[in-house]
């Protein structure tokens, strides 16, 4: 367990020891903040992001804070590993990741049915999907933060050169 920490905390700090990836993390915090806020008003017809602040608990941002701060640094990790290999064999991965990474926090920061309906409308998942996401909203939040702790500590081992497959 002390190894898994010891891999998962230097990989996520060496891309912040040159300022241009803490730089590149604070925006993608504010974008992917702006994105998980904005998708209902712009989803659902007639919200407005002050209504849409307005709804929002504190719990609410919160998550909306902490998903934001995964995808965030979840991107900026992969683009120091990409960096560091000097090489884009990797690029479709990355770019995948961080598409379910904005899929995930999407969907685990939609508060109401509205706000999702047309989200899962795109995938083809009828309004029982909506339903069921809605009931266990907070057990789907709890799932996409570790899947992004993983995708974060397997893109650590690549940093650390530890994954041999990496």
């Amino acid at each position: 367990m002390r190894d898994l920490l010891a891999i998962f905390w230097l990989g996520a700090k060496e891309p912040f020891k040159k300022s241009n990836y803490t730089i590149l993390f604070v925006v993608l915090v504010f974008v992917m903040f702006a994105l998980f806020t904005l998708t209902p008003v712009w989803t659902v017809a007639g919200n407005t992001l002050v209504y849409q602040l307005k709804i929002f608990t504190t719990r609410d941002y919160a998550v909306l804070l902490l998903l934001s701060g995964l995808s965030a640094l979840f991107i900026t990790m992969q683009a120091y590993a990409m960096r560091l290999r000097k090489n884009v064999v990797g690029l479709g991965e990355t770019v995948g990741g961080g598409l379910g990474a904005l899929f995930a926090g999407i969907a685990g920061t939609a508060f109401c049915a509205s706000c999702l309906a047309p989200l899962f409308v795109i995938f083809g998942i009828g309004f029982g999907g909506v339903v069921f996401v809605l009931n266990y909203r907070w057990y789907f939040v709890v799932a996409i933060t570790f899947l992004m702790l993983t995708a974060i500590y397997l893109t650590a081992r690549k940093i650390n050169r530890v994954c041999t497959s990496c």
